[in-house]
């Protein structure tokens, strides 16, 4: 369509456009766009300037501006820059509004759930981690007789989606600060980390009772397992490393054996 001599009827318009003829008759009802010629057969017959009009009315709508906003701007023969930034700020709004809505769905949704025990893929979602529901069966096997798993699965089996959101906003609160300290040279053996690694523990203890003994066991298993590991070091180079140190020196404070560690 860049011949100027050239005419086009309503049909190849609306089909250049992506178009219905019903949307371009309505545009020339409006004022907004008028075909340059009629045939005598009494056909639409549209010129290339009519076509480059349609392509800035397409634009326009597609920013949500109202038809009679363009065609203003169209006939003031302005550059458009202050329209569209009154339109950007209505988007802007409307952006927020439905940002709203949404967390308000969001919330009615778990408030519907909360009423629903959650499968371990769904509380794998919740987590963030994929991979939630095969830990779970190599946990099953390797703990399942043990006093602090059965622990966990008590303290939790009334969990619903709240409550596993709320735990992991505390830990990711928890880590955060970890990883403050780390990036600000706090040093593994100071009493900031001490204060960090009780906050550690605090978290940890949402599911079972973690002595100080325990808690250096984990940590040593977050270091040897290269999984657990990554989610340390994925967030902060190190993160792991300097955690299992910290860990370590209050365990030895609080007259743990770190040489023989029990779980107890």
């Amino acid at each position: 369509m860049s011949d100027h001599n050239t005419l086009y009827t309503v049909g190849e318009v609306a089909e250049r456009f992506s178009l219905t003829v019903r949307t371009l008759h309505h545009w020339e009802a409006q004022g907004l766009l008028v075909p340059a010629e009629r045939s005598w057969l009494n056909y639409r017959l549209y010129s290339a300037e009519d076509c480059a009009r349609v392509q800035r009315i397409v634009i326009y709508r597609a920013t949500g501006m109202k038809l009679t906003d363009i065609k203003a701007l169209l006939e003031s023969g302005e550059s458009g820059v202050s329209h569209l930034r009154r339109q950007r700020e209505s988007l802007v709004v409307q952006r927020q509004q439905t940002d709203r809505m949404i967390e308000a769905i969001d919330m009615l949704l778990a408030d519907a759930m909360n009423d629903s025990a959650l499968t371990v893929e769904e509380i794998g979602a919740i987590l963030g981690d994929a991979d939630f529901a095969a830990y779970q069966v190599e946990a099953e096997e390797r703990y399942g007789d043990c006093d602090d798993w059965q622990e966990w699965h008590r303290r939790t089996a009334s969990w619903r989606v709240r409550d596993w959101r709320e735990s992991v906003d505390r830990f990711q609160r928890v880590e955060s600060q970890l990883i403050e300290a780390i990036r600000a040279g706090v040093a593994p053996d100071s009493e900031r980390a001490a204060d960090l690694v009780a906050a550690h523990r605090e978290v940890l203890s949402e599911f079972f009772p973690v002595t100080p003994s325990k808690h250096y066991l984990i940590s040593r298993s977050c270091l040897q397992d290269e999984r657990f590991r990554s989610h340390y070091d994925s967030q902060q180079e190190g993160f792991a490393q300097w955690l299992a140190i910290a860990v370590g020196h209050v365990a030895r404070n609080c007259g743990v054996d770190t040489d023989n560690p029990e779980w107890e």
